[in-house]
């Protein structure tokens, strides 16, 4: 197609230039807003240094993930609230939390299937010894073949009691306890595929609470949108505080990761949830399981709050993709969504890319995308699209 080597060949171009000044910026928010230990047992709400994060998989009172930490950023002083959430690029969320000292918990950096949990609740796991699926499998589930729990960063959804705008940290808690089988609110969740929809992750081993949906959903392994890396940490051998940073993957669910959060800074306030399936065991070691140290911890030597680390920009119309450039990845995007002169109206999901709004995508269109071009990384000028 002769518009994308023309736009190749001037793509080669802009990345050897230097970038232009635009209002895309690293944006660091150090000290949260609301940070709770989201757990039943919690007596010093809005008070307490420490958040550990656990699971009970199968125990039917309590949550499979049963110690989360959810953690809220005010951005609206920063990065102007209420425009429509297209209208806010993201480049990269970043969350780090610092670990306390003498931890002693394995490091798991893969997604560990649910049925490697204790999935019947008799506190032993795959007491068959068969695999999950093969003959003689009673249990329904399978060893993990790897030590250690994974530590994952989840969305953090609201309802039917509260919202984002009427929680905080000091709210009641609302979820699992004494009541089996109720679901958290706020809760760790991820989007289903195809249909979109919410689905909670607190108990995901269990199986339960999205079973109302069109598409009901059981036992299921979510893909997490961040797990935690630990910084410069020894298991057993760690006299110190360490940092655990999570790097969103904002393509996942087709974008729906990124739009969570555009819609978030048009909010004003950023929300994500926190949690470990880290087995935890009666009179265990000190350590053993993932313990983050909140806001108000600040002054304990070592301590630091969770600082949320966020480049974002207003994104011009041709960055498709939202990334707060105009690259290939934008002009893949856009050859999809051509249509011809005249020859609306565009796809569904293409709207976007009408730049010009006449119901088309075509040749001027293609125009407005090449004078927005930057490359990769590169932010474009603010009023390329002009």
């Amino acid at each position: 197609m002769v518009w994308k080597r023309t736009l190749l060949l001037s793509l080669a171009a802009a990345l050897l230039m230097s970038a232009r000044n635009g209002q895309a910026a690293e944006y660091v928010f150090a000290v949260p807003s609301d940070d709770r230990w989201h757990y039943p047992y919690n007596f010093s709400v809005g008070g307490r240094t420490i958040a550990t994060c656990f699971g009970t998989a199968g125990t039917p009172t309590f949550n499979d993930r049963d110690g989360i930490m959810i953690i809220a950023w005010q951005t609206g002083n920063e990065i102007a609230p209420g425009l429509a959430a297209d209208a806010y690029g993201i480049r990269s969320v970043t969350v780090t939390l610092t670990n306390t000292a003498d931890a002693a918990w394995p490091v798991d950096l893969t997604v560990d299937e649910w049925f490697t949990y204790d999935v019947d609740g008799n506190d032993i796991l795959n007491l068959d010894g068969v695999p999950r699926g093969e003959p003689g499998d009673v249990d329904g589930e399978s060893d993990d073949e790897d030590p250690g729990r994974p530590i994952e960063l989840f969305g953090a959804g609201f309802g039917p009691f509260y919202t984002a705008q009427s929680w905080n940290e000091l709210s009641l808690f609302i979820g699992s306890a004494n009541s089996p089988g109720v679901a958290r609110d706020p809760f760790p969740f991820v989007f289903q595929d195809v249909t979109g929809a919410l689905l909670h992750v607190e108990d995901n081993v269990k199986g339960l609470h999205n079973d109302h949906l069109p598409v009901p959903v059981y036992g299921f392994t979510p893909t997490p949108w961040a797990i935690g890396v630990p910084i410069d940490y020894t298991p057993g051998n760690q006299p110190v505080p360490f940092d655990v940073v999570f790097q969103v993957d904002l393509t996942l669910s087709e974008g729906a990761v990124r739009r969570y959060f555009q819609e978030q800074l048009s909010a004003g306030r950023v929300f994500v949830a926190v949690t470990s399936l880290t087995e935890t065991i009666q009179e265990g070691p000190q350590g053993g399981v993932p313990a983050f140290y909140t806001k108000e911890a600040v002054g304990i030597p070592g301590a630091k709050a969770p600082r949320l680390d966020l480049y974002a920009c207003l994104a011009v119309r041709p960055d498709l993709d939202m990334d707060c450039d105009v690259d290939s990845a934008d002009l893949e995007r856009f050859e999809q969504c051509v249509t011809g002169p005249a020859k609306g109206p565009v796809e569904e999901g293409c709207a976007r890319a009408d730049f010009d709004g006449d119901g088309d995508v075509d040749q001027e269109d293609f125009g407005i995308l090449q004078h927005c071009l930057s490359g990769d990384g590169i932010e474009p000028d603010p009023a390329c699209a002009s």
